[in-house]
């Protein structure tokens, strides 16, 4: 009797892992095509080299784990290498975009925001990027920076659609959002 519920139990994890198997080898066998697909963009738009692609591969991951746009992640690279921004910076530049899809910004929004961290900081350079490394690094704060306080919505790596929008301001030491009768009767503003 206990011989025949081993075989029972035998038989269904059997049918459990053939089933799985399959299902699972074809979801990774989708993320490395969609690796490919960013790989090829960021190919096509920058002409950086096959080890400089590969170097950056762990966020390109990421990407398509999130169902970003291959054009999207390519445009902001080849931003980055139009300004010098490569190695070490570049990845800083794509892990940043990462950071704010995984807080909730839709895929325009956080490459929006990665661009203009990248410009304002050539610009404050007056244009000639000596250090990239130290660029990448100035970036990664700023967008950081940018996104203390928001919470992580990484539910199943889907970028979001916050669009930047905060309705969630208080003002006074109240408490109270603005506009809002305080305790002393006076109402608060921000």
């Amino acid at each position: 009797m206990m011989n025949a519920r081993l075989i029972k139990l035998a038989v269904a994890l059997g049918f459990t892992v053939a089933i799985g198997l399959p299902s699972a080898f074809a979801a990774g066998e989708k993320g490395s095509a969609d690796v490919s697909k960013f790989k090829d963009e960021i190919q096509k738009q920058t002409q950086l080299s096959e080890s400089d692609i590969s170097a950056i591969e762990p966020q390109l991951r990421e990407f398509s784990q999130r169902d970003a746009s291959p054009d999207k992640v390519a445009g902001l690279a080849k931003d980055a290498v139009d300004n010098n921004c490569t190695g070490p910076c570049l990845r800083d530049v794509l892990t940043s975009m990462n950071s704010a899809m995984s807080k909730g910004l839709s895929q325009d929004d956080a490459s929006d925001m990665v661009s203009t961290a990248l410009r304002d900081q050539v610009q404050a350079r007056g244009g000639a990027v000596a250090d990239p490394s130290e660029l990448g690094n100035q970036i990664r704060a700023s967008v950081d920076s940018q996104l203390a306080g928001r919470p992580a919505t990484d539910s199943g790596m889907t970028g979001g659609t916050m669009g930047g929008t905060d309705t969630g301001t208080t003002g006074g030491q109240t408490g109270q959002p603005s506009g809002t009768p305080g305790p002393t009767g006076g109402t608060s503003s921000y």
